[in-house]
């Protein structure tokens, strides 16, 4: 019968290079760590997961939030932004006889609330100062619930102070 060969022992310069190793890899960890905290603190996004928010049209607005905008329409502003998630904020004008148009043409998942002030100045992705639902006296909204088919939540807020006109607040997010 022939016997196993016995395992080697352990030399001072294998333990010496174990010693290295393991050092070297607490320096290279608490080094990313640091990088990575610096990074957080000075505001730098290492892995961009977002777009920063850019100027959208009208078409943006309206394959974005599912909507269809009525003749007469003014965009006042629109905001996107594209990444893991999608979020859409826009401000525009109808003309008072196309909110029913508008309503209907968005199948909304919920009815106009008279009072229902669904956007806020958080809904804001651009910054600007065009944007002020809190300004607005009269209001109806629509907070929907329910997503739309392809996940799609959207709020929209009407401002209804003007006699001919009604300025819509509107807000999209999906992902």
């Amino acid at each position: 019968m022939i016997d196993a060969p016995a395992p080697a022992s352990r030399t001072r310069q294998g333990r010496l290079a174990l010693v290295l190793a393991s050092v070297s890899l607490v320096l290279s960890l608490l080094s990313c760590g640091v990088a990575g905290f610096v990074a957080d603190a000075a505001g730098v996004n290492l892995l961009p997961t977002q777009s920063k928010p850019e100027m959208a049209s009208a078409s943006q607005v309206e394959a974005v939030a599912h909507v269809t905008l009525p003749p007469g329409t003014v965009l006042l502003a629109a905001v996107y932004s594209n990444g893991l998630e999608t979020y859409l904020s826009a401000k525009f004008r109808i003309p008072r006889t196309g909110l029913d148009a508008f309503v209907a043409g968005g199948k909304f998942t919920a009815p106009p609330t008279p009072g229902l002030r669904a956007i806020t100045a958080k809904h804001n992705l651009g910054g600007g100062n065009l944007w002020d639902p809190e300004t607005a006296k009269s209001v109806s909204g629509i907070k929907e619930d329910q997503p739309t088919t392809d996940g799609t939540y959207r709020s929209v807020m009407f401002n209804l102070d003007a006699e001919d006109a009604i300025t819509v607040y509107l807000y999209a997010s999906r992902g």
